[in-house]
């Protein structure tokens, strides 16, 4: 046996005698062989195949693979996005069917009720995601926070520019921001559609276009695919004319890139989604209140 052998190889001729063993009675004390950075001809590694362990990217691994390379969605996970994404693209890609409610109701308490049900429909079903997104704020919040402020001042010029260059120096109001008018003027039930607006359908906004359409998508297509996709049907879904699809890209564009260069934080497009629609309808309540004090 190989460390038997190298025992009795350390023990002195003298000491060995008829009958006696190493291994009973006094046990001599041994000595570990000098080194001199290499293994000994007695320390050889034992033969037989080495043993490869397999890299946390490779298949068979029990680690997680990079954020780089986004795990496609599980059956369940695409049961959750039909639950969400199917009636949104019907009522706002194909068009909001107003026979199906009273004709008692307005306009703007149709689209507090459609907005209303996609949000508990998000809140129940995406909230896992939505939240623990904020923790791309956790470094240098500040200094993101205002980057939005920054972005979103000439993307406004951009998009002012962009329809007086469509329309002329009179372009009329979006279709979209006149319904915000309107809602001002219908009551408690247009106050709860204005905070909709600025809080609620950004958030199923984003959970839509940037969350679905790049973030679970991208496992199939390259992302610059998915985000030029998700950014035409973000504009095209504003459209009421053919001029608000380019009125609207800037914007689109813009919410496109926060999300991807935030690394796919919904949180953080959210972020600038409700900054912009909050400011939005807060000056339309001050042009409306300047209008009616004139």
């Amino acid at each position: 046996m190989p460390i038997y052998f190298k025992i009795c190889h350390n023990i002195p001729a003298a000491q060995l005698t008829a009958g006696s063993s190493p291994t009973h009675g006094h046990r001599p004390e041994y000595t570990a062989p000098e080194r001199d950075g290499r293994f000994s001809r007695d320390e050889r590694r034992p033969a037989g195949p080495r043993v490869r362990h397999p890299l946390p990217c490779e298949p068979g691994s029990s680690e997680a693979a990079p954020a780089s390379s986004p795990a496609r969605p599980t059956r369940a996970d695409w049961v959750r996005i039909a639950i969400f994404a199917v009636p949104y693209a019907a009522f706002f890609l194909v068009g909001v069917p107003t026979w199906l409610f009273p004709k008692s109701w307005s306009l703007t308490a149709i689209n507090l009720a459609v907005d209303t049900v996609l949000l508990i429909i998000v809140l129940a079903l995406f909230s896992r995601e939505f939240f623990p997104a904020f923790t791309y704020l956790r470094t240098h919040p500040f200094l993101k926070i205002l980057l939005l402020f920054g972005l979103w001042i000439p993307v406004v010029i951009v998009q002012a520019a962009t329809r007086i260059a469509l329309y002329g120096l009179n372009p009329p109001i979006p279709e979209n921001q006149q319904a915000v008018i309107n809602a001002i003027f219908d009551g408690g039930t247009g106050l709860i559609f204005c905070f909709f607006v600025a809080i609620g359908v950004p958030m199923v906004e984003e959970i839509f276009y940037r969350h679905i359409l790049i973030g679970k998508l991208s496992a199939y297509a390259p992302t610059w695919l998915v985000a030029s996709i998700s950014a035409a049907l973000f504009a095209y879904m504003h459209c009421h004319q053919w001029q608000d699809f380019f009125s609207y890209l800037p914007i689109s564009i813009v919410l496109t890139l926060v999300y991807v260069f935030s690394g796919k934080s919904v949180a953080y497009s959210w972020l600038f989604h409700a900054l912009n629609n909050t400011i939005m309808v807060g000056l339309m309540f001050a042009m409306q209140g300047a209008l009616q004090n004139a």
